[in-house]
């Protein structure tokens, strides 16, 4: 996958009954950021949602590292796949 300058391809996974599709709504909204989804998936662990999505990340670095911030704090892992 060839990404453009800026963008950056980052693997979300969180485990939780409350964190849903409002998590790349929040990161929009509250870091300007554009987030493509490319992939996304759900298991079922003991009677608990384990979900990831990978993503593009289009923006500056600085906005990025604080959306990456903002989704670390909130215990989700992020993970950078790749920059462009």
């Amino acid at each position: 996958m060839r990404l453009s300058e800026g963008q950056r391809l980052v693997r979300m996974q969180y485990v939780s009954k409350e964190v849903s599709e409002a998590l790349v709504s929040q990161i929009t909204k509250g870091f300007g950021i554009d987030v493509n989804i490319i992939f996304g998936d759900i298991d079922i662990v003991a009677d608990t949602p384990i979900e990831g999505i990978v993503a593009i990340f289009d923006d500056e670095p600085v906005r990025i590292d604080a959306a990456l911030n903002y989704l670390r704090q909130r215990n989700i892992a992020a993970e950078v796949l790749k920059e462009g």
